[in-house]
């Protein structure tokens, strides 16, 4: 499947603050499965305490949007009549789809196995439908 990102949407009802018990989890699968993990542990573990306490505060955590391959992210423009989503982008010359599909399925089954159901979409950023 040839994809650039791929869109994991929870179901309704899901608040951020929700994610709390399963984020520092989620956040470092992350980095593992895209080897984006920072040889510095302070700064990994400064980065999850700012995305801890915006969840907290029942607010959009940033997630990972940092230099790399690819990025996890809670998109700004938020749709509350589908509840929220995140997303997993891989930078054009350096992520291959292959993996932005993997990645995204590897977390949404965590995700899932977790008691949050979700739905994966893809392509699903307004730059993918201008470029079309």
């Amino acid at each position: 499947m040839k994809v650039r990102s791929g869109h994991i949407q929870f179901e309704k009802g899901v608040k951020y603050k929700d994610l709390l018990p399963v984020y520092k989890e989620l956040y470092m699968k992350f980095l593992r499965e895209t080897g984006q993990l920072p040889e510095e542990e302070e700064v990994t573990n400064m980065l999850i305490k700012e995305n801890l306490m915006d969840l907290e505060k029942g607010k959009k955590p940033e997630g990972y949007n940092r230099q790399g391959r690819m990025r996890l992210i809670f998109p700004i423009i938020e749709k509350p009549s589908k509840g929220i989503e995140l997303y997993i982008y891989g930078h054009y010359h350096s992520a291959k789809s292959l993996e932005v599909a993997r990645v995204t399925e590897s977390i949404s089954q965590f995700l899932k196995n977790h008691g949050f159901d979700n739905e994966v979409d893809w392509d699903n950023m307004l730059i993918h439908k201008y470029k079309k």
